[in-house]
């Protein structure tokens, strides 16, 4: 009895050994993997959003963001702008008595923060805030560009708070961006002479965009 009960236990002791032996390479994927998944939380990414024609009066612009993860709440930025000759909506957005008079905006330049509000739909809509602060400029010239030399510039710091909601197909690295909000403008230079006119530059004024975005 003592005989078999000792080879019992040997068996024993090998069954284990060998389940033991067995499940390490799995243990050892599953840490793997593990540590791969984290590490893919942990990379960084890198948002860029291409924007046409804005309400600000931009033809284009870019904004360039770089957040700690693909799916983390908070990024950072920079953003970039510029605009061509126009009496649009977008320069009457900016500037009141406009009139027939040609405004443009030369360049626009400031630092961007977002901040996810919510993950919707599995991440595909996400709706958040922004905050945008940097400064433009303008030129404007009299009706037709009769005066071409006939130019005034006014260089202007703005402060652009947003809400907006991102929308992301299988919260994939495409989608689209859209926000608005209201902007509002700090300068000691509130009129521009143009011709027989003065511009004046609105304090505050309506801002929406829409944008490409792609997740790198």
């Amino acid at each position: 009895m003592r005989v078999e009960s000792r080879r019992s236990m040997q068996w024993v002791k090998a069954a284990a050994v060998g389940a033991a032996l067995v499940s390490v390479p799995a243990m050892a994927q599953d840490m793997t993997s593990s540590s791969t998944g984290q590490e893919g939380q942990r990379r960084g990414a890198f948002l860029l959003e291409l924007q046409p024609p804005a309400l600000d009066g931009s033809l284009y612009g870019i904004r360039a963001e770089v957040a700690p993860s693909r799916d983390s709440r908070l990024a950072f930025g920079l953003l970039g702008r510029a605009g061509g000759w126009n009496r649009s909506l977008g320069a009457k957005a900016r500037f009141t008595n406009v009139g027939g008079n040609d405004v443009k905006l030369n360049f626009g330049v400031g630092v961007d923060s977002r901040y996810t509000l919510a993950f919707l739909a599995d991440g595909t809509v996400r709706p958040f805030v922004g905050m945008t602060v940097g400064l433009e400029e303008f030129v404007a010239r009299p009706e037709g560009a009769a005066m071409p030399d006939r130019k005034d510039y006014t260089t202007t710091a703005f402060l652009e708070p947003a809400l907006g909601v991102m929308w992301r197909p299988g919260s994939g690295r495409v989608g689209l961006s859209a926000r608005a909000g209201p902007g509002f403008t700090f300068t000691d230079v509130r009129e521009l002479r143009v011709g027989s006119s003065n511009l004046g530059l609105r304090t505050v004024y309506p801002t929406a965009s829409l944008g490409l975005l792609v997740v790198l």
